[in-house]
């Protein structure tokens, strides 16, 4: 800290730094005007510190998360068999913390909002994954209503069809959004034209790839799993994955027996 102080902050970031960053770096080092130091030892003490008196932030994070008020997004998150990189990035998503334009305008990165898909509205996060009127169409040809998906912050409050397993609806949910993100990116940074298509087609692949995942102990969750599946071909329309829907519903229910 000393060593901090010395030499300045200034010296420890990036040489271009948005007009924002800017003023808070401004605003903290008035702030350290105000810190002095002596040479008497710190005898300061946590209870989140180990034997070497170092923080322990996993001790941090589970108070946090298990108190009497714990994250209401915790096991959305964490508690599913989704991959880990994807487990952040929902936990980014629930903090609102993706870097959508509507966040790149706030931090002088950006000047134009509107959302490059559909052309019309500014690009939130909860734009992105429920307002845009081509991720809208997505969630009908998959089967959900667009009204019924809450916003980013409460993802967890989703309204899921009912031939979607409750064991399988919060990683099915990270997986569309997962999916939806990467489908925007690459039409913003490659170029790719929209494509619900694509989107689906790159969902039953990553739904592929997730079903190792699943523990082999819960059969009735892995059969759910291949049965969406198995009817979101990139052609089905909702009326016709309702329509599977009504036929296999006495096997699927015998099956969660």
């Amino acid at each position: 800290m000393r060593e901090v102080m010395d030499t300045g902050l200034r010296n420890l970031v990036q040489r271009r730094l948005t007009a924002q960053a800017t003023a808070e770096l401004e605003r903290l080092e008035e702030l350290l005007h105000s810190v002095g130091f002596n040479d008497a030892r710190d005898k300061r003490t946590s209870f989140f510190e180990d034997d070497s008196h170092k923080l322990i932030s996993g001790m941090i994070y589970r108070a946090l998360t298990h108190g009497e008020r714990p994250c209401p997004s915790f096991k959305f998150v964490w508690k599913n068999f989704a991959p880990p990189r994807v487990k952040f990035f929902g936990w980014l998503l629930t903090k609102e913390r993706i870097h959508c334009r509507t966040s790149l305008v706030h931090k002088h990165i950006l000047q134009d909002a509107r959302c490059e898909i559909c052309k019309m509205y500014d690009e939130s996060a909860d734009h992105i994954f429920s307002g845009c009127s081509f991720v809208r169409s997505f969630w009908e040809r998959m089967g959900w209503r667009p009204e019924g998906i809450a916003k980013v912050a409460e993802l967890w409050k989703t309204q899921v069809p009912p031939h979607v397993h409750e064991k399988v609806a919060h990683p099915l949910i990270l997986l569309y959004c997962w999916e939806i993100w990467r489908h925007r990116n690459d039409v913003v940074f490659r170029g790719l034209e929209p494509s619900t298509d694509r989107l689906i087609a790159t969902c039953k692949e990553a739904a592929a790839s997730w079903s190792c995942r699943i523990p082999r102990k819960d059969l009735v969750i892995a059969s759910n799993w291949r049965f969406l599946f198995s009817m979101s071909s990139p052609r089905s329309s909702p009326q016709k994955i309702w329509e599977t829907l009504r036929t296999t519903e006495d096997h699927v229910n015998v099956t969660y027996l």
